[in-house]
């Protein structure tokens, strides 16, 4: 007689009793529920705003989304405190409040379909201490994009974009005329990049680590007329410590005032003090204000610049 041998499912078996569990045993995965993306776009004292997006949307209607947050770990729909979209199966960004100052908190966006509820990646947040600033305020000579964890200090952005200025001259040396340009270049000379201004990070007021970014370019190339030499000799205000702002803190430029209308910035490209070297190209990081995405350009290119300090 012939023994037909289902050979997958002798290899199922197998593996089972190498586990040293049956099929009872084995952990059910929900495939089917909806795939959440989620990100914090800012904090304060007694709020945050998250921003999330269903991957994969399926065949599966999404019936409620929205975001939820606890003081310990893994906050659910269900029984943690929560805050509800408007619209369902779209990105949506919802800003959160009551929050107290000083505290830490769990928050994860969540999408719901008949099949379940899928969450976003935990993301950690700890409130500043309760400050008398707030976004996009008018302080210390521009608009405030930064607030530090002790609620007393931050960053603040100029205004309005910076120019580059040429003074026209005649064969006598007198002063014929002075051209100006709204891009500049985040260089003017060529070769290797070692001015070692890779710093991405928020600065602090204790100690300016990229207005140390700033310093170094300008020890690299003392052209006048490169981006960190303009802002570190811009006077706007009557303040003197402007600098070329880091890859950090033009996202959050980006994030905490153009996102909210605040700030005057150019649907362009803006330069930021950190390079980014590879072994074909020197380059540096820029931000496009139109949609917020990062990127790198070669040195020599010609972007907008704002200049930025500290309070």
């Amino acid at each position: 007689m012939k023994i037909k041998i289902n050979f997958p499912g002798v290899i199922l078996i197998a593996i089972l009793v190498m586990c040293g569990c049956s099929k009872f045993d084995m952990p059910y995965i929900n495939l089917n529920i909806p795939v959440v993306l989620n990100s914090i776009d800012s904090i304060s004292d007694s709020s945050c705003t998250i921003t999330a997006k269903i991957d994969d949307l399926g065949k599966d209607t999404i019936l409620y989304q929205g975001v939820c947050w606890s003081t310990t770990p893994n906050p659910v729909y269900d029984s943690s405190a929560h805050l509800l979209s408007t619209t369902n199966g779209s990105p949506f960004s919802l800003c959160f409040k009551g929050l107290n100052p000083r505290t830490t908190y769990y928050v994860r966006a969540f999408a719901a379909n008949d099949k379940g509820i899928g969450y976003g990646d935990q993301i950690t947040i700890t409130t500043p201490a309760k400050s008398p600033f707030t976004y996009g305020q008018f302080y210390a000579g521009g608009f405030i994009f930064y607030i530090d964890s002790t609620g007393n200090h931050g960053l603040v952005c100029d205004t309005t974009d910076l120019k580059d200025s040429v003074q026209i001259r005649d064969t006598l040396n007198n002063l014929v005329a002075i051209n100006y340009y709204d891009s500049i270049q985040w260089r003017t000379n060529s070769g290797a990049d070692t001015s070692g201004a890779s710093a991405t990070a928020i600065s602090t007021y204790t100690f300016n680590v990229d207005s140390f970014n700033t310093v170094r370019i300008m020890a690299l190339d003392s052209s006048p007329h490169n981006a960190a030499s303009i802002c570190f000799n811009y006077r706007g205000g009557g303040y003197t410590n402007w600098y070329l702002p880091s890859k950090d803190e033009l996202n959050n430029i980006y994030l905490n005032l153009t996102a909210r209308g605040i700030g005057n910035m150019s649907p362009t490209t803006y330069w930021s003090s950190s390079n980014y070297i590879t072994t074909t190209n020197v380059n540096a990081w820029a931000q496009y204000f139109g949609n917020g995405n990062q990127y790198y350009f070669n040195e020599s290119f010609y972007l907008n610049v704002r200049a930025v300090r500290a309070f």
